[in-house]
């Protein structure tokens, strides 16, 4: 096995105790010629009269998600939507952004893109940015992870004296594996969790932001 530092390690294992915390509608019609005129048709306008055939448009095929295992990474994992309802200032608005948050995480895990990730958590937030520089670590030099996806049951919100909103989640997050470039273990595989986690969000130029995040204990 490759050794590594404690660093990764802790992180991804504290990261994942932290967690515990479409297809696109084709419409086809039908269109149809004005029907022929009754008096004395000539070939021509019965022809004109015939409905003309209109090409059923072909679906294209959807790229099929494929988790990542032994073999290799995950494939076509699909990318987190912000649900309009997070985009407003309100209870609900406050929990939906968190769960999507997670799922923006959840993302991160199984493909090593933090980018939203940073973008969505405040700088002051030091257990988001362990989390970024954790997944990134356990992402280089052609490793990649395996499991580690997140579900959010619940998410309550409510207001903080410091202007901030606080959410309380149950999060579940999956048995979690990091591969060397050979598919092999690259350290002890962490354990599926179910725990609590209390993530600090606010609300400022028109939408959300982590500001801090940590484990119920």
């Amino acid at each position: 096995m490759t050794s590594h530092s404690t660093r990764t390690s802790r992180g991804l294992r504290f990261g994942v105790l932290a967690s515990v915390v479409g297809g696109l509608l084709l419409l086809s019609g039908c269109s149809g010629g004005a029907p022929a005129d009754p008096g004395a048709a000539s070939p021509t306008s019965a022809e004109s009269a015939s409905p003309s055939a209109t090409p059923t448009p072909t679906p294209t095929p959807s790229a099929v998600y494929k988790p990542a295992d032994a073999s290799g990474p995950a494939q076509n994992v699909p990318v987190p939507v912000l649900p309009e309802v997070a985009k407003t200032e309100t209870k609900e608005g406050a929990e939906a952004f968190t769960k999507y948050w997670f799922s923006v995480l959840s993302y991160a895990y199984e493909t090593g893109d933090t980018a939203a990730l940073s973008q969505l958590s405040k700088p002051e937030c030091t257990f988001c940015q362990g989390l970024v520089d954790d997944i990134e670590a356990a992402w280089a030099e052609g490793k990649w992870i395996s499991g580690g996806q997140i579900e959010i049951p619940a998410a309550t919100a409510k207001p903080s004296t410091d202007g901030s909103t606080q959410v309380i989640l149950q999060v579940l997050q999956k048995e979690l594996v990091i591969h060397n470039q050979d598919g092999s273990p690259y350290q002890d595989k962490t354990a599926a969790t179910n725990a609590g986690s209390v993530a600090m969000v606010k609300f400022a130029n028109a939408e959300w932001v982590v500001s801090d995040l940590g484990l119920i204990r």
